[in-house]
């Protein structure tokens, strides 16, 4: 699905807004499309991380599961997206529609019934469930790469010991293939989950202004958009009679 900043419907109800007095509106509206976009930018960035991380991965791997799940949870936030940017648009063709028939008042209406802010809540869900899964993930891959390494130093001691050699001290280190292909990935993924949850905080902060500036925008004088002049006129001289010609406002005055 494109962007909402190159949907026509979309951009025809920004202008709409900014024709007509309605400035603050307009920029509010522009937040969350910006939000919007935003979001599915990283949805496939993050995605397309998670498949990388699996494909280093087997199933039977105790966190591969957990990783599963995380991509799961952000594929079902990703479809809500979808469903958000759908009613955005035929939201937008309504309020075109409603402005039309009757006006100027019908934008502020369309502002303060916009309802995505329940969408939105269930997309954060699915997107924290899903940072809550990198944090398990990323728990268990530290464990078990602490743990080899543990073992692979023992080892080494039991050598030495073997040989007469001074053991040496066990740290637990945490580096090493599970480390580095697996944990830091999972990190980063972590990272952009957060920065996806405040984004979509970003557009329900969006959409809540959006409410009160319709309030605000309530009983102000209708400013007649150059579009709706021309119709208007175009109206006027297409009801005049076929023979009557039409003159122009100096010819009229002689």
């Amino acid at each position: 699905m494109k962007v909402l900043s190159d949907h026509e419907t979309v951009m025809e109800l920004l202008s709409l807004l900014k024709e007509n007095g309605r400035e603050l509106q307009a920029a509010e509206l522009s937040c969350l499309i910006s939000a919007l976009d935003s979001l599915e930018q990283q949805y496939s960035s993050v995605l397309a991380e998670l498949n990388d991380i699996k494909r280093e991965l087997t199933p039977k791997q105790p966190f591969f599961g957990l990783v599963q799940a995380a991509q799961e949870k952000v594929e079902q936030a990703r479809d809500q997206l979808a469903a958000v940017k759908e009613k955005i648009i035929s939201w937008a063709k309504t309020a075109i529609e409603d402005f039309k028939r009757v006006g100027v008042s019908a934008l502020d209406t369309a502002l303060s019934a916009l309802g995505v802010k329940k969408l939105l809540g269930a997309m954060q869900d699915k997107v924290r469930g899903a940072m809550e899964g990198m944090d398990a993930s990323v728990k268990k891959v530290e464990a078990m790469g602490q743990e080899l390494r543990s073992a692979g130093a023992h080892l080494k001691n039991a050598g030495r010991a073997a040989t007469g050699k001074e053991t040496q001290v066990v740290d637990g280190g945490q580096s090493g293939w599970f480390q580095a292909v697996v944990a830091a990935p999972l990190r980063a993924v972590h990272s952009a989950l957060s920065q996806m949850d405040h984004t979509i905080q970003d557009a329900t902060g969006a959409v809540e202004r959006l409410g009160n500036t319709a309030e605000q925008g309530r009983g102000k004088r209708e400013k007649p958009s150059v579009r709706r002049q021309l119709a208007q006129k175009k109206a006027e001289v297409s009801a005049l009679p076929a023979s009557m010609p039409v003159r122009t406002p100096k010819e009229a005055e002689r």
